[in-house]
């Protein structure tokens, strides 16, 4: 990969937490669903990554946090369904949170800070391998 764009990436993965709320108070029941579909998204790459037996290719550390990820991308897919389906998710998210929400946001926070560390280990010469 590009190292500029790697960079890029790495930024947009790092603010990938602020985004997805930022788009949630913005744009509401839309900003929830664009949130759900990059979760998703995350959690079926990192499906599709560990049936391929990537985590037998990699270091230890670097195949934990790929488990971990994938663990947390689907907390994140499922607890923010609620949010997708909600017209009222632009109040609930500027309200006090309940517990469901901070949960939610645990573990979307959870998931781009992990795939934040991955792929800072990707970018790396040996990319995590072993």
């Amino acid at each position: 990969m590009n190292p500029r764009l790697g960079k890029i990436v790495l930024g947009l993965s790092a603010a990938g937490y602020p985004l997805t709320e930022l788009a949630i108070r913005r744009l509401g029941r839309r900003g929830a669903v664009i949130t759900e579909v990059a979760c998703c998204g995350l959690a079926v790459r990192d499906a599709a990554m560990v049936m391929a037996g990537v985590p037998t290719r990699l270091r230890r550390g670097p195949a934990i946090l790929l488990w971990m990820e994938l663990a947390a991308a689907v907390a994140a897919s499922g607890l923010g369904l609620k949010s997708a389906l909600d017209d009222d998710t632009r109040t609930r998210a500027r309200a006090d949170a309940g517990p469901a929400e901070m949960a939610r946001r645990v573990a979307v926070g959870a998931l781009f800070g992990l795939h934040t560390v991955r792929f800072r280990i990707y970018l790396r010469p040996d990319q995590g391998r072993r």
